[in-house]
């Protein structure tokens, strides 16, 4: 463990961040932040997860958890570590977006549900982030290519959308349901965005052509081929996201 994680835990920083310390606490972790701004940019990550949970799911995360979902919670007393938070965030927001699945007008114990849940939640979290919207900008395109390629064991091409209007921001790292998964970010000149998540972790065989769906704000289309599952998502009309998910289903088809 290093002198940074000694003197300030990552209990602390959650904490921080939910507003739960002690005064005299707070006032420590605030004057060491100052002296390490990459803990700063974690608390404001933490944050901006919040803020994307209690905006998309208002309402909704003060339901009670189902019972068979207590008991998977109260038979695992682990606390959840720092390289966790994404996959944790994606989880809650996909369990909000499983509660509300009648919204989707999918069946949530479907495979192309849980993309959408997925791809509305990522949506939701990363699309209106300004400093960080992606871990790899477009400008490393053939390099986060050969990444995901490699974190995903396939070969993942990086869909063109410039005939839409759309231009790729970059990608990052995501969580399917047994192993990585990726996502992709799109803006138009107007600055509306688009994410593409990517999925190679499904049953053999499977295929579903592709569907549209709403979660709250956000539009989903969501597709299968084989063992890869895709969903693209954004605050869109059906009429504008299907021709991108079109375009996106013939450039990786061919």
């Amino acid at each position: 463990m290093t002198e940074l994680r000694r003197s300030v835990t990552t209990e602390d920083l959650h904490a921080y961040a939910d507003g739960k310390l002690p005064p005299e606490r707070a006032e420590a972790v605030e004057t060491y932040l100052l002296d390490h701004p990459e803990c700063a940019a974690e608390v404001e990550d933490y944050r901006r997860i919040n803020r994307a949970l209690g905006e998309a799911f208002d309402g909704v995360l003060d339901e009670p958890l189902p019972a068979a979902q207590v008991a998977v919670v109260q038979s695992r007393p682990r606390r959840l570590t720092a390289p966790l938070m994404a996959a944790a965030a994606g989880l809650l927001l996909g369990i909000g977006l499983t509660w509300s699945v009648q919204t989707l007008g999918l069946g949530s114990s479907t495979a192309l549900s849980q993309i959408a849940e997925t791809s509305a939640a990522a949506y939701g979290v990363y699309a209106p982030e300004v400093r960080h919207p992606v871990e790899v900008g477009a400008a490393e395109t053939a390099h986060l290519s050969a990444w995901l390629s490699n974190r995903m064991g396939m070969s993942f091409r990086i869909p063109r959308l410039g005939d839409l209007g759309f231009e790729l921001v970059g990608g990052r790292l995501m969580m399917g349901d047994r192993s990585p998964a990726a996502l992709l970010m799109y803006e138009n000149a107007e600055g509306r965005r688009l994410v593409l998540y990517v999925r190679n972790d499904l049953a053999p065989g499977g295929a579903a052509a592709p569907r549209y769906a709403r979660a709250h704000d956000t539009g989903v289309v969501t597709w299968i081929s084989g063992e890869t599952g895709y969903g693209l998502a954004g605050g869109f009309s059906e009429d504008e996201l299907l021709p991108a998910a079109r375009l996106v289903q013939a450039q990786l088809s061919s």
